[in-house]
């Protein structure tokens, strides 16, 4: 087979594919044996290298560490190299993942990304495009209210990721709403964040009810990861739980709504519908009629409720019942003079 020649910014680009990550480390003659076999080159001298070894330390940061007459070559932890440098729209998009995805991705994937994070946030420092002040003026802002989130313990999240990528079962002691405690050997079938709180979905043995089961994670207290194999539910779909009310409780069958809201309330509902099917008809009386085909749940009756007298639930029946009786005894609660 011919050997091949390559420029000397081919070379180095080839060896600095090959420099690893701390503690790892590899030497010249490493390198050397490397571009031999996995680049077929030949005629390559130490003397070469070495030169290649001292523009990349101080072009791209290699670090080298001497021992004896050996000196050895690695990327400090942590580092990141890209020949291509960071916009300051990828760098934003890399900065509000940091911010508000941080409770949600395993700690191993948040470690992979901390260079590009460093490198997001050094490219918004360029003066050029004067994004430094960026997270004064950008937010993502919850409808309601934004309730402290509830603490758990970090670890306990990591190992309910370690047990959904390696296959595993794992026992958790927890603790039920009325402050008993209890242990279960779980099967993870997902992880969902909801506001300020994260749950587990999953199934457990000797579960008497089918169907899948929410476990506050702030309320694990410890986990122990097992080497039997989970007991998976066929064909469950993460996005397809939620959207079929999976974290919300369903309050009657009937999905039809219809509503009637004050004009300028309804107002925002032409912008963000309800549902696909969404009509909205203008009344006489200036209100506006709102019907639409959606699981009506106990999120949305909360929702409604943030309306007070803008809106009026017409049916289904049951929830107009419902509704009604809440708003009575809402007007019970305030007839009383306060303590």
């Amino acid at each position: 087979m011919a050997v091949k020649e390559l420029s000397q910014i081919e070379r180095q680009l080839a060896i600095l594919r090959r420099i690893p990550t701390e503690p790892q480390k590899v030497t010249v003659n490493d390198l050397i044996e490397y571009l031999e076999t996995s680049h077929n080159l030949g005629n390559l001298s130490k003397r070469s290298i070495q030169r290649d070894m001292a523009m990349l330390e101080r072009v791209f940061g290699v670090h080298v560490k001497t021992m004896g007459r050996e000196n050895y070559y690695y990327f400090p932890q942590g580092s990141h190299i890209s020949l291509k440098k960071m916009g300051p729209d990828l760098a934003l998009g890399f900065l509000l993942m940091e911010k508000y995805t941080h409770s949600l991705l395993p700690e191993a994937s948040l470690d992979a990304l901390a260079p590009y994070f460093k490198e997001a946030k050094l490219a918004l420092k360029n003066e050029k495009y004067k994004y430094a002040d960026w997270e004064k003026r950008v937010a993502i802002y919850p409808k309601v209210y934004p309730l402290e989130p509830a603490k758990f313990n970090a670890n306990h999240l990591l190992d309910i990721y370690k047990a959904l990528l390696l296959n595993k079962q794992f026992k958790m002691n927890y603790t039920k709403k009325g402050g008993e405690t209890k242990d279960y050997i779980v099967s993870a079938q997902g992880v969902v964040q909801q506001e300020q709180v994260s749950y587990l979905i999953a199934t457990y043995e000797g579960q008497k009810a089918e169907g899948l089961i929410q476990f506050a994670i702030h309320r694990i207290n410890n986990i122990e990861i097992l080497d039997s194999s989970p007991k998976r539910v066929a064909g469950f779909d993460i996005r397809e739980y939620l959207e079929q009310g999976g974290l919300d409780i369903s309050l009657y069958d009937d999905q039809c709504i219809e509503l009637i809201f004050n004009r300028s309330t309804a107002q925002h509902l032409n912008e963000t519908p309800l549902a696909k099917d969404q009509t909205l008809t203008e009344l006489i009386d200036g209100r506006v009629r709102v019907t639409a085909t959606i699981n009506i749940t106990q999120s949305i009756k909360w929702w409604l409720l943030g309306f007070g007298d803008q809106v009026e639930v017409i049916r289904p029946k049951a929830f107009r019942d419902d509704m009604k009786k809440t708003v009575q005894g809402m007007m019970q609660l305030y007839s009383h003079k306060s303590l």
